[in-house]
């Protein structure tokens, strides 16, 4: 009990230290009334928490800002670890952007030649438009470095967290120049009703998105951009138990991802979102490496089951893992997935798992069902690719050794689909007027393939 007391009553000194009054913006002029400009004043407070660091504390208000504010993260008593704080009361404390293109950014780091803002911690604020008919975005995440995004709220805006600038005003604003942000957590949000992609991070190091609600708005997550795949990729991502759901725009998914080196997709549920769920980037050139995709729970739309929709639709991956996730669809993977790259393993995922099944398991009818549904899209077996780039030699577990185009492979009949030129030898070859048909070779290609006896002359 002492011990529960006492860890109460520094916790609550902790919080008089954090806020203290020295950075509370209503101190500052800030009035929270919705109607004046509070940037200036607020600024103010920035300022001069960054000169040795600090929280600035918003009480419970409706911020107007014409300006965007910005922060550094840099203090001169400590340039290295120096965390500034911006923390408010949840819904209560309401920063609203006014024909502005982000409500919050970073900037460079005074007397410092990096570009990057340098720390910080936001929590419990809640970013919104002004005017929704003239939406802003939260926060521009370019050239940021170690910041944690807590348990604060976007609604109705652009982006609530984008990172998307192709220029850099910092050094040359005349020349193009990489950006990238690095040390990034986002946390225990809520994304809601925002009119593109919630998150939107153009190049970025090491990104955790946990534990967040993202819903009704037009995209979920969209990491890394075509335009930086030759000299750029994103390392270290991962998206983490978050709800995606409730997405609006056909051509934005729940998670779209480009140029991503190394991460995982895990223990996310997505549901009904008509843009579609998990895309490595179809027909835009893009890759992913080093990638694990898993423990996922995919509710599709009625219409979505009933077409050639698979809620994760790969273009070029390698090795990338996809297990144990569920799907109430007939298809884990998009029926349009071709051949997806080098060392793809797919493996133990459920699949339209028939409604009824209890102790006695399903019926036969049900069963019948959902293997003629699982036989329909191979891309949902389990399988295993080994092959070098396009063109080159390789194994995949379902198609055989691969030449190129062709492959050859062991089976006990002609397979559905074919390529002229590939060939199946039979597991139990047959002797036939004087021949032994040892398999087959496929003569004309498609789904059905015209597939021709492969045979050689019987020892008398």
């Amino acid at each position: 009990m002492i011990g529960r007391i006492f860890s109460g009553f520094l916790f609550g000194v902790a919080c008089l230290t954090c806020v203290g009054y020295d950075f509370d913006v209503m101190k500052f002029g800030a009035r929270g009334d919705g109607v004046a400009d509070d940037a200036p004043a607020i600024q103010k407070a920035l300022d001069a928490a960054q000169i040795n660091g600090g929280c600035v504390y918003f009480p419970t208000g409706r911020y107007r800002l014409k300006k965007t504010l910005e922060i550094s993260g840099v203090s001169s008593a400590e340039k290295n670890v120096n965390w500034v704080t911006l923390r408010g009361c949840g819904a209560g404390s309401k920063l609203l952007g006014d024909g502005i293109p982000f409500i919050l950014a970073g900037r460079p780091n005074p007397g410092s030649a990096k570009p990057w803002m340098n720390g910080a911690r936001i929590e419990h604020l809640t970013f919104s438009s002004f005017d929704d008919k003239n939406r802003c975005s939260g926060i521009d995440m370019a050239l940021m470095l170690r910041v944690f995004v807590n348990s604060c709220n976007f609604l109705r805006l652009r982006s609530g967290l984008a990172s998307t600038l192709a220029l850099t005003p910092y050094k040359d604003p005349t020349k193009k120049q990489g950006h990238a942000i690095w040390i990034v957590r986002i946390d225990g949000c809520t994304l809601s009703d925002n009119s593109d992609f919630a998150v939107n991070i153009r190049r970025a190091f090491d990104v955790a998105v946990t534990n967040n609600i993202i819903e009704n708005g037009a995209g979920g997550i969209q990491i890394g951009f075509i335009e930086d795949a030759k000299d750029a990729a994103c390392c270290a991502l991962r998206i983490e138990n978050n709800v995606i759901e409730g997405l609006k725009d056909k051509g934005k998914p729940a998670v779209r991802l480009c140029c991503v080196v190394g991460g995982q997709v895990t223990g996310n549920y997505f549901e009904a979102n008509p843009g579609g769920d998990i895309e490595i980037i179809p027909g835009r050139g893009g890759w992913v490496r080093g990638f694990v995709i898993a423990a996922n729970t995919f509710q599709p739309t009625a219409k979505q089951r009933a077409g050639d929709y698979g809620p994760i639709w790969i273009e070029k991956a390698f090795d990338l893992t996809v297990c144990n996730n569920f799907t109430s669809g007939p298809r884990l993977l998009h029926s349009k997935c071709r051949q997806l790259g080098r060392n793809v393993l797919v493996f133990g995922n459920a699949i339209n798992n028939p409604p009824s099944i209890g102790f006695d398991g399903a019926t036969e009818a049900e069963r019948k069902k959902y293997e003629r549904l699982a036989a329909a899209n191979a891309l949902n077996r389990n399988r295993i690719v080994l092959a070098g780039r396009a063109g080159h030699t390789g194994i995949d577990s379902q198609r055989g050794i691969v030449f190129g185009k062709n492959t050859i492979s062991y089976g006990d009949a002609p397979a559905d689909e074919g390529t002229p030129g590939d060939i199946i030898f039979s597991r139990k070859p047959e002797m036939k007027d004087g021949r032994v048909i040892i398999g087959w070779y496929c003569a004309d290609g498609g789904r059905p393939a015209r597939w021709l006896p492969l045979s050689i002359a019987a020892e008398k």
